[in-house]
Order: structure tokens, then sequence, then C-alpha cells
């Protein structure tokens, strides 16, 4: 049966995503945020003049983001317009050697001979990129922008497949001689919460990206996106209803019937796109009776990516680092220190300076400060009191203050607790499932239950605007395909 009335779950990117693809041929689209606000993991917060992203901190392989919204009939050139971000990265070693990666002509080492290093490792950087960039380029215009399949994926990489064996640990030992170089480059993925060692090697693509393309940020800011993708789904009529929580997905016999909000409104679909993780839907938002045995078995396996600590600063003063975003990092083969908590005072941290590419982020002379540190995976979701997590922000922001003049006029803290209440993550993961879950642990897009269909993190291990895009777009494809 055609569907002609869907309900979307959330509003983030992958919801709107979802719902423009659906309402654009001829659909009745009706979304439900719990939040006052839509966007998500992509959006931003004005505190007192400041600016804060509430995920996202910026636009990596904007080629895929250019897909995405040509799949939903935008121009993203005219409708988005972008900052290039010239020096994306910087790293600090422990004898005080720094790191630069950019643009080719930004790359640089500062430290014992810098110049004969940074020869030799832009040399060995051109040879990756000729190594890695027609893999790259199946990635972001073919693999990425369709439903996954693994025939297809086999098929599309056989003549790379000896390359996609392994981890990015042996992949940087193998192409980069400089040990610290070497630190600098799997820095960049650190965010992902995993160290080179355990992570996949084919995330070296979204390195190489870097590298060549360079990462963007939208002139307006992140929140940007979710601008363009909510005017255009008001555009072609999609009704759009924020402080509206769901309480259940309705399930009639063997099928989706619609939804009951938390106010007790019935809302009737013909079908319904959930956003809010799989493991919500399926643990929270359906009665438990009706719950395939497949997906309870799925839910209950789910590998999780890590929690952390934001830590977002308003400063007076106006911060110049070497980069974007900056890592005081361990020697190759230690970064997993990074990635845990550090009870004898913080060492190992990144910061990320939107302001210096987007000054207008802050009042006039001032600065925005985001930060994330790592916490104890163990600690259960009610120990994060304010007080707690002011103790733990306290040790990150003193580490920042070493080495950063810091005039702190406003702070915003974001413990696991505030990201699995407020922000609606599962159990406070920021990427929902690991970056590094396999394709038979992620969920569907059409799910057993005749109507209900997912998009979002769960569909899509990942931590990209982009792929949290496509997520929806396959969803309201395979509605459309009913």
């Amino acid at each position: 049966m055609k569907a002609k009335h869907v309900a979307i779950i959330g509003g983030g990117v992958a919801g709107l995503a979802a719902g423009i693809r659906l309402a654009s041929q001829g659909v009745r689209i009706r979304l439900f945020d719990a939040r006052d606000a839509l966007g998500g993991c992509c959006s931003t917060t004005l505190l007192n003049g400041y600016r804060f992203n509430n995920g996202a901190l910026f636009v990596a392989v904007p080629r895929l983001l250019d897909h995405a919204f040509a799949r939903l009939g935008i121009d993203r050139a005219s409708a988005l317009p972008m900052h290039r971000i010239s020096t994306p990265q910087a790293s600090v070693l422990p004898d005080g050697t720094l790191i630069i990666l950019g643009d080719r002509d930004r790359v640089r080492i500062e430290g014992t001979q810098g110049d004969a290093r940074t020869a030799t490792l832009l040399g060995e950087i051109e040879r990756s990129i000729e190594k890695w960039n027609p893999v790259l380029q199946i990635f972001t215009d073919d693999l990425l922008t369709r439903p996954l399949s693994l025939p297809h994926v086999l098929a599309r990489t056989r003549r790379h497949l000896a390359k996609l064996r392994g981890t990015l640990a042996d992949e940087l030992l193998r192409s980069f001689s400089d040990p610290q170089a070497r630190a600098a480059l799997a820095a960049v993925t650190l965010y992902t919460g995993l160290p080179a060692e355990r992570t996949p090697v084919f995330q070296i693509v979204g390195l190489i990206s870097m590298l060549q393309d360079g990462l963007h940020l939208p002139i307006h800011g992140m929140g940007a996106i979710t601008d363009v993708l909510e005017a255009t789904l008001r555009r072609l009529g999609g009704e759009i209803r924020t402080d509206a929580p769901v309480a259940r997905i309705r399930v009639d016999g063997d099928r989706v019937s619609g939804l009951a909000l938390a106010s007790g409104e019935i809302v009737v679909a013909d079908a319904v796109v959930s956003t809010a993780t799989g493991m919500v839907t399926f643990t929270q938002l359906i009665d438990p009776a009706v719950v395939p045995s497949v997906m309870r078995r799925k839910t209950q396996r789910a590998p999780l990516s890590q929690r952390t600590l934001g830590i977002q600063l308003g400063l007076r003063n106006r911060l110049q680092p070497p980069a974007h975003s900056v890592n005081h990092i361990p020697p190759w083969g230690e970064q997993k220190k990074f990635l845990s908590p550090q009870p004898g005072g913080v060492r190992w941290f990144n910061y990320t300076v939107p302001t210096q590419s987007l000054p207008e982020l802050a009042p006039q002379g001032g600065s925005v400060v985001e930060m994330f540190a790592a916490v104890d995976e163990s600690l259960p979701l009610d120990a994060w009191t304010d007080a707690f997590k002011a103790d733990v922000a306290d040790a990150s922001i003193a580490a920042l203050g070493r080495h950063e003049p810091l005039d702190i006029a406003t702070t915003r803290l974001i413990s696991p607790r505030d990201y699995a209440e407020r922000w609606h993550l599962y159990q406070g993961a920021i990427y929902g499932l690991s970056p590094a879950a396999r394709p038979d642990q992620q969920f569907p897009h059409k799910t057993p239950i005749d109507g209900l269909y997912l998009a979002g993190q769960t569909t899509y291990p990942g931590f990209g605007v982009a792929t949290s895009m496509f997520s929806g777009i396959f969803a309201a494809d395979a509605v459309l395909a009913r």
C-alpha cells in the first residue's frame, strides 16, 4: 500500500531529509521533535552572545554533502555557502614538536630538523593521497550515496580489497616514516573515540579528504544546515512540531498505524520514520510484545560509541591557535591515553576554536572554545550531577589554561546524562552505534514491522552530517518503494 501520510520522529538532519524527500513526492509529512528547536546534533545555541555547537563541529567530505543536497533538489552552493578551513588540524607532541596539517602549503613540522621532516612528510602525504583518492571517490560518489549492499561494496572495491584490510594504524605505519607525524595523522580521527589500532582502515578516506579537500564551515555556523532543510520542508508543505515528544509508536495487528504523543494526542499515519535510534525505537517506543526477536537481539548487542563531557567556553579575549582544532597528544602507539580519563591531571586533550574562522560566533574580540573530555564509561548516568561534571570539566579547562589565555565569560557543560536526557541520545552515546560497528550490527532502514522505517546514526554508524542526511533519504526511498 502506498503511504500517503507519514509521521517522522526527530527533527535532526536525518528526519528533515526524510521529510523533504517524501514531501517532494507528494506525501503528507508530519514531523515531531521532543526538543524546542530542530537540528539535533547539527544545530547551535546562542548563550550570552556566544553561539555554541550542539554536536557537529564542521563539514567533512564536502562532496558528499553536495550529493546529499542534490538528492533533495537543493543547490548546496547557493543555499548554503561554506568557508573552507585552510588549516584544520595541529598536534602538539610531548617534546613540544608542533605538526600542522592543512592545505599542501600549510603542512609543516616545527621541531628538530623541521624543514627536512616537513619535506619528507609532504612527499608521503602526496603518495598517500594518490593511493587512496580512488577509494575516496568510490566512497563519496557511490558507496555512501546508496543503502549498504555488501555485494555492491565488493564489486566496486574489488581492485582495492588489499588496501582495505587491517587498521588505520597498520596503514599509517606503512606509509609514514616519522612516528610523530604518524601520531598527528592518527589524532585527526580520535574524535571517533577509537585509537588508530581499533579504527578500520577504510576510515582513512576521511583523513585523505581533509588533506585534499579541507574541512568546511557554513558561513553562519553549523545550524545553517538545519535552517536550509527546515525552510525547504516547510515550503513543500511539511508540518513540523517541536516540544512534541512521542510516547509510543502504535502498531495494530502486524503494521504501524501512527503515533501516540506524550500529550495524549493520537496521530494517524500510513508509515513512521523513526530517527530516535534503533535502540530507543525498539526498547522505549514500541510495545515489547510486538518487537520482532531479531530487533530485540540487535538492540541488546548494539556496540555503542563513546560518551563524553562537552565543555564550551565563551571568552572575552581572542584566541589565535595554530589551527582550527588543536590536539595535545601522547606519542605514537600510546594514543589510547587520549581517550581515557586522566585522574592525575589532564595532559592530553583537544580544543576547537570556531571563531578563528567565523569570528561572528562571539561578541567582538571574543572567542568560542569547544572541548570534549574523555570520561569513565563505567559510570552510571546518574553520577553526572552538576557538581561532578563541573569538577571533571575544571581539570580540562585548567589544562587548556596552561597553553592559552582564558578570560572566561560563559561556560556551558554537557554531560553524558545531559546528552541522554536533553539531547535524547541513547545512553549518552554521542554517535549512536560505534563507528567500528560491522554491517550486520546496523539497523535496517526497513524494519520487520510493516510501515516502520529507521534513519539516523544506527542505520549509518558514523559522525558526518552528510551520512545522517543520506540515512533519512534512504529511509524515505524505502517508504516510497512500498
